[in-house]
């Protein structure tokens, strides 16, 4: 096994926590970003706002003094939110964009001159089956995770034929502490009904999703492989085939059966 450089933001905990904890018992050498860190890890952190472009900088600089190279980036760090479109302020939308986004885009733009130079590297950036779909409530998440597949797919583009890697993990529904950090707007009168109703349901989803431990051997494989496609799906059945249900039956039926899974009067 050849060892490798990985970083991992978002590690403080869930599938970003998994996997780091994994690719360091594997061998690996492996640095965590985020602003806060578990007591018990096996892994380098390095304290990290991801929306803040020196800062990442900073740190992947120190990454590069101590290890000389980079070979895989997973883009995991990333937020939750809940609300009408109507109802959200300027200030969630901001710090939505800026940790989903802004966060994700200043990672690549720190690691790529290197990877360039190496002419090999991974890029994971996470994404979420959402990003298909303008989902009830989750409009804003929805639109900041297909911002990220778009701008993947761009800069695969921008670095065909220099040996970097670079694709999305679009996940379903996974076991994690998301619900804890996501941002909700208050949800006016007109609209709570519907929203309370649904968000019992989203959180009993995300209880009952995959575990981050299952996420592993399809990651391990893609940090490995040559020739990624631009986006893998990775969720439960009904989740991924969802993408291609809303391709047969057309976006009007399929926004029809979302309104009567969401529960929208």
């Amino acid at each position: 096994m050849n060892q490798k450089t990985i970083i991992i933001t978002g590690s403080s905990s869930g599938i970003g926590e998994t996997l780091a904890n994994y690719f360091v018992q594997k061998g690996h050498n492996v640095y965590g970003l985020s602003r806060s860190r578990q007591n018990k890890i096996s892994f380098n952190h390095i304290a990290t706002d991801i929306t803040n472009k020196e800062n990442i900088i900073q740190s992947i600089h120190q990454i590069i003094n101590e290890t000389g190279r980079i070979d895989v980036l997973i883009n995991n760090a990333g937020v939750g939110m809940l609300g009408a479109i109507e109802d959200v302020t300027k200030e969630d939308l901001e710090k939505l964009i800026n940790v989903n986004i802004l966060g994700t885009i200043y990672t690549m733009q720190a690691v790529l001159p290197l990877m360039r130079l190496q002419k090999s590297g991974h890029i994971l950036n996470v994404s979420s089956i959402a990003s298909n779909h303008g989902l009830p409530f989750r409009g804003f998440y929805s639109a900041s995770k297909s911002a990220v597949d778009r701008i993947t797919e761009s800069v695969r583009l921008e670095n065909k034929k220099t040996g970097i890697e670079i694709t999305t993990l679009n996940f379903g529904d996974i076991q994690t502490p998301i619900a804890e950090s996501r941002i909700q707007s208050t949800v006016s009168g007109f609209y709570k009904n519907n929203f309370d109703k649904l968000l019992k349901s989203i959180d009993e989803e995300v209880e009952h999703g995959m575990k981050p431990e299952q996420l592993i051997p399809t990651i391990e494989k893609l940090i490995n492989k040559r020739n990624l496609k631009p986006h893998y799906h990775i969720g439960k059945p009904m989740q991924t085939f969802s993408i291609t249900l809303k391709r047969i039956i057309g976006q009007r039926k399929f926004e029809q059966l979302l309104a009567k899974y969401s529960k929208l009067d």
